[in-house]
């Protein structure tokens, strides 16, 4: 029997995820003893170890991470023929996977999800919110077919299939005096009562750094992992935070809040994207979502 036969390569896939035999056995209903003695007879069959074992679970060798990109592109090369010879369309349509950051999700729903599902009904979706670097990791495991990520560090193992220009703006009550400038100066900001994301997030790095080169310190008044929280406690008058124009775009245009340029050259070189795995070939339903939501979407817009 071949050592890396579709089963195994599907298992594999779910060990190299949970990164824990028994984690994976949990999820596959099976017995972690079946998993270790299948990853054992191939890694025998083979002659390399493809896990490093230890004490907090298992990591992919170098070995491994070639299994793994190999079993990657059987995936979705699987996914991509089943697509094109009808099987999905039959059954009501391929699940497109979205891994996003919080920032994005109006301007996915209202802009892109909303009138590209009414214009191909059989679409369908799931959408899980995440950080920029678990956006990444996700694209490049092959558990999401696309992801929408702020200012992501650039790999080999991604492609952007679109991307703009985004700065970080100061969002500002709309009864504040700063409301009516064309641009802040970032220390003048940052004398404002503020509300800011927490050290997980890039927007708090992007901003601590270039406040940090103007020897200046951070001190909000509130900080959160929510760019809701964030949006409602300016429109309640409470004081600024730093968001991309996009992220709060329909708030402003409803009048709940004012964006206004930020007078700080670090923070306008900042961009928005669209990232898909390198070198898949997707299907025709994650095709058309990023052709529409690179189209459509206010974060794809210089």
């Amino acid at each position: 029997m071949d050592a890396l036969d579709s089963r195994f390569l599907r298992e594999f896939l779910i060990v190299a995820c949970e990164g824990s035999i028994r984690r994976a056995a949990e999820r596959l209903n099976i017995a972690p003893s079946a998993i270790s003695r299948k990853l054992a007879e191939v890694e025998a069959r083979l002659g390399v170890a493809l896990v490093a074992r230890s004490a907090q679970g298992i990591t992919l060798t170098d070995a491994g991470r070639l299994v793994r990109e190999h079993a990657l592109v059987q995936q979705d090369e699987q996914t991509f023929l089943l697509d094109q010879i009808g099987k999905f369309r039959e059954a009501g349509g391929q699940v497109v996977r979205i891994a996003v950051g919080e920032g994005f999700a109006a301007d996915l729903m209202q802009n892109g999800l909303a009138p590209l599902g009414a214009r191909h009904p059989h679409l369908r979706f799931r959408i899980d919110l995440a950080g920029t670097e678990e956006i990444q990791r996700r694209v490049v495991e092959g558990e999401v077919d696309l992801g929408i990520a702020y200012n992501p560090v650039p790999t080999e193992a991604t492609r952007s299939v679109a991307f703009a220009r985004q700065p970080l703006c100061a969002v500002v009550p709309v009864g504040s005096p700063l409301a009516a400038r064309e641009h802040i100066p970032l220390a003048e900001m940052l004398a404002e009562p503020l509300a800011m994301l927490d050290a997980r997030h890039g927007i708090r790095t992007l901003v601590a750094r270039a406040a940090s080169d103007l020897g200046l310190a951070l001190r909000p008044q509130v900080e959160t992992s929510s760019i809701a929280a964030l949006i409602r406690y300016v429109g309640a008058g409470m004081g600024g935070t730093f968001l991309p124009r996009f992220s709060a775009s329909i708030q402003a245009e409803r009048g709940e809040v004012a964006i206004v340029d930020l007078d700080e050259e670090s923070l306008q070189h900042v961009s928005a994207h669209l990232m898909v795995r390198a070198r898949r070939r997707l299907p025709q339903s994650a095709a058309v979502t990023v052709d529409y939501l690179a189209a459509h979407m206010v974060a794809f817009r210089d």
